[in-house]
């Protein structure tokens, strides 16, 4: 108890710490447009009873993905802008940090939205080859379950969160992208360690005192998203070194464990492409849809792994049994 309490001291001190290096976000070249925001203000009086009403109805889609009167204004005011913006030789601008996309069925993302379904679609089918082929009482059976209910949790934030921005959809698409990297590293670890019950608890204490110390910062709106992406990759980076000295440790002697070193190789190839910034292809594919795109075919690679992974524990457990027997 000592030992979870002294942990969990370090990390708040950490992450208070580490508050200091957080950058604050300014607004984008096109929201703090003049022209931008005389447009807000006639759209706004010409076409609303208040900032969610409309005077007319509007189509069903943008009922259904309950956009207010002030975001449609905002959308449509965001293309008159970036119209305004190329007629004069200007950059196409962000707005509110972002790029414009074009809106399809209501869809604020889609190419994000759509591949972020393709991602939860994957997950799903591999859970479920993964729950055929591997029995419940196969060692680290629990440990890869957990890790595919937080991914399924993750895709499906990521999916409402593209498709409306919201603050809310937005806090549990950040929480939830933590989450899944996090819970990557706390699983890799556990394999690593396998049969040490000691070092289990302490990883363990180590890895909830972590996501609940980030999640409530992150949720009183003291993290923004660039610093969210910071520990990400960070995160991404330590289960990166892990598992790569692990798989070297282990080539010979493990017919399977190739399959995570490519994942790995690979999921830091495709990370490269959330370093790009540039407009939308169509005004639809961005770095970010594309990087979604990316991460859904790597997915079968880790599971791959996962399942004959546990499968050869299982033998290896089954045949101390026999040993001792």
């Amino acid at each position: 108890m000592r030992a979870f309490t002294d942990m969990r001291s370090l990390t708040r001190t950490f992450f208070l710490v580490q508050l200091f290096l957080i950058t604050v976000t300014f607004a984008s070249k096109g929201d703090k447009s003049q022209f931008y925001n005389h447009c807000i203000l006639k759209c706004h009086t010409e076409n609303c009873k208040n900032d969610k009403e409309f005077r007319h109805n509007p189509s069903m889609d943008v009922q259904l993905l309950l956009w207010s009167c002030k975001d449609d204004c905002s959308y449509n005011c965001m293309w008159d802008t970036v119209e305004y913006f190329r007629a004069h030789g200007l950059q196409v601008p962000q707005f509110h940090g972002k790029w414009p996309f074009v809106r399809i069925l209501g869809l604020q993302e889609p190419a994000s939205v759509l591949f972020s379904l393709l991602n939860f679609q994957i997950h799903f089918t591999m859970y479920r080859k993964f729950q055929r082929e591997v029995r419940s009482s196969a060692p680290m059976s629990m440990v890869w379950t957990y890790f595919s209910l937080i991914c399924l949790t993750g895709w499906f934030w990521s999916t409402v969160f593209h498709a409306r921005d919201k603050p809310f959809t937005e806090a549990m698409d950040y929480s939830c992208a933590f989450t899944i990297v996090l819970t990557l590293f706390y699983c890799m670890i556990l394999r690593l360690i396998y049969k040490n019950n000691k070092a289990f608890i302490v990883m363990t204490c180590l890895y909830i005192s972590i996501l609940y110390t980030h999640l409530s910062h992150l949720w009183s709106g003291t993290i923004n998203y660039g610093y969210n992406m910071k520990l990400n990759i960070l995160f991404g980076f330590f289960t990166f070194a892990i598992t790569m000295f692990w798989w070297y440790r282990n080539r010979q002697k493990l017919a399977h464990i190739y399959l995570v070193g490519w994942f790995n190789v690979l999921t830091v190839s495709v990370t490269l492409l959330e370093l790009a910034d540039f407009p939308p292809i169509f005004w639809v594919f961005d770095a970010h849809s594309l990087w979604h795109a990316s991460t859904a075919p790597l997915a079968v690679l880790l599971y791959r792994f996962i399942i004959l992974d546990c499968l050869y524990l299982r033998r290896q457990h089954s045949k101390t049994v026999l040993n001792m027997d």
